[in-house]
């Protein structure tokens, strides 16, 4: 977005609370409301997790706002229940046990003074498309 020049860091909604279904909801209704002068309304949301990120389509749910139609919502982690959402919540998937053992693999090779092979690690990710996008 930066190298674009369409990076609006005012459209960036950082929160240090734990994430929840209560803190993604409180979270949509404060971007939804959000109506800068010079710029159109939010369109859509991604979230850095799916439980905020179903937090917010139950707020969307509970307030009228269609989904995708008026906003469109995404998450990430593909945690339970994103499948089961109204609508199923698009998210971005990634092998969290896979990444896991690779983690403690690497772990377990710095406490016996070995240097992890290979040093860094790209496990992929998957875009799943459902309903809410």
């Amino acid at each position: 977005m930066v190298a674009t020049g369409l990076h609006d860091p005012s459209l960036e909604w950082l929160n240090p609370a734990p994430s929840s279904l209560a803190e993604g909801a409180r979270l949509f209704e404060q971007i939804a409301a959000h109506r800068p002068m010079d710029k159109p309304p939010v369109d859509a949301i991604f979230f850095c997790n799916d439980d905020l990120a179903q937090g917010a389509l139950l707020a969307a749910l509970r307030s009228g706002v269609a989904v995708p139609q008026q906003i469109a919502i995404a998450g990430f982690n593909d945690l339970t229940g994103s499948d089961q959402m109204v609508p199923p919540l698009t998210t971005v998937r990634t092998p969290r046990a896979e990444l896991g053992r690779a983690a403690a693999q690497m772990l377990l090779d710095l406490m016996r003074g070995e240097a992890p092979v290979p040093a860094s690690l790209d496990l992929g990710f998957e875009l799943v498309l459902r309903g809410s996008s």
